[in-house]
């Protein structure tokens, strides 16, 4: 099999991380659909790549254990007798590639990445660049020691408030489990754990482009602009943003105006990661206004408890309002 050319090589990686252009893509396809070893090759691939274990649990490789391994069992398969079986050939020289590529750019990964899970709300994170992410609790994290020449690349699971220098040369890209955020330089807040069915993009500054895994659908958004992927149908759609809480994690500021309790005290699980539940058969239909700002979940509830004349019991972390005053 000819050597692959560097460009089309290219353009798979970016495919693969999420990262490629619409006239990359448009390259791609014209090459899958040049001949059936390349379309072979490239399914090669994304099936290893999909099948890949998780940063964080990488086992140690050795490499050419696993290639000699990999090439015994090919070797092994009758299929160098018949020409009928020529297909299979094939197959097996791309496979073999695809998976000496593969261990490869695991121990590479492995040697030149870092892996951060954020333990608290508002740990900061420094990148190569000096742009600076500030993570959630709970989120995860990861980007290579030294950028590449080309593009600074992240990958993000959870939350996380982004604030990114420009670059023109060099685009800011962070890949999600099923979409991607692309910028120059801007701040902004990306949201996979609001439920296992959306991802929220809200700009702060500047713009971002916000596409999805396959880069089908994408939306350009600027300030005060969310982009909302819903991971059931791989759509974006494009709003104004009214959560004046969506920043509530990392500045620890909460403003209530007029809201519903029930969605206050959504509001305050979030925040708190608090386990705040209603008693049956009381009322929620009170609205509250009020603000608070680095206060206890305890400062909270107290607040709430006279303003309300709500009562709750608490049994370790889980509390349950009993009365509302609604």
């Amino acid at each position: 099999m000819k050597k692959l050319n560097e460009h089309i090589e290219s353009i798979i990686t970016r495919k693969i991380s999420g990262s490629i252009t619409v006239e990359e893509q448009v390259v791609l396809d014209n090459w899958l659909a040049d001949s059936e070893i390349n379309a072979s090759y490239f399914n090669a691939l994304l099936n290893i790549y999909s099948n890949k274990p998780q940063t964080e649990n990488y086992p140690a490789v050795d490499i050419d254990f696993e290639w000699k391994k990999f090439k015994s069992a090919v070797s092994q398969a009758d299929i160098s007798s018949k020409a009928s079986f020529g297909w299979l050939r094939v197959a097996a020289s791309v496979a073999l590639i695809a998976v000496a590529g593969y261990f490869i750019w695991v121990s590479q990964f492995r040697a030149n990445s870092i892996q951060v899970v954020a333990q608290n709300w508002g740990e900061v994170i420094i990148l190569p660049d000096n742009s600076q992410i500030t993570l959630n609790k709970g989120a995860e994290l990861t980007y290579p020691k030294e950028f590449s020449s080309k593009n600074r690349t992240v990958s993000l699971s959870g939350e996380a408030f982004f604030e990114i220098i420009r670059n023109e040369d060099k685009p800011f890209v962070v890949n999600l489990s099923q979409s991607s955020v692309e910028v120059l330089g801007t701040s902004f807040n990306i949201n996979e754990n609001i439920d296992d069915n959306k991802t929220e993009v809200v700009v702060s500054t500047g713009k971002v482009r916000f596409a999805n895994a396959s880069n089908s659908e994408s939306v350009i958004l600027t300030k005060g602009e969310k982009g909302t992927l819903m991971k059931s149908t791989n759509m974006i759609a494009k709003t104004i943003n009214n959560d004046v809480n969506v920043m509530a994690w990392k500045t620890r500021k909460i403003v209530f105006n007029n809201m519903e309790l029930d969605k206050v005290i959504k509001t305050i699980n979030s925040l708190y990661d608090a386990q705040i539940s209603f008693s049956t058969d009381i009322g929620v239909n009170c609205n509250v206004t009020v603000s608070f700002e680095n206060q206890s979940l305890e400062a909270v509830l107290s607040v709430l408890e006279l303003t309300l004349n709500l009562k709750y019991s608490k049994s370790g972390d889980v509390i349950e309002i009993t009365q509302t005053g609604c």
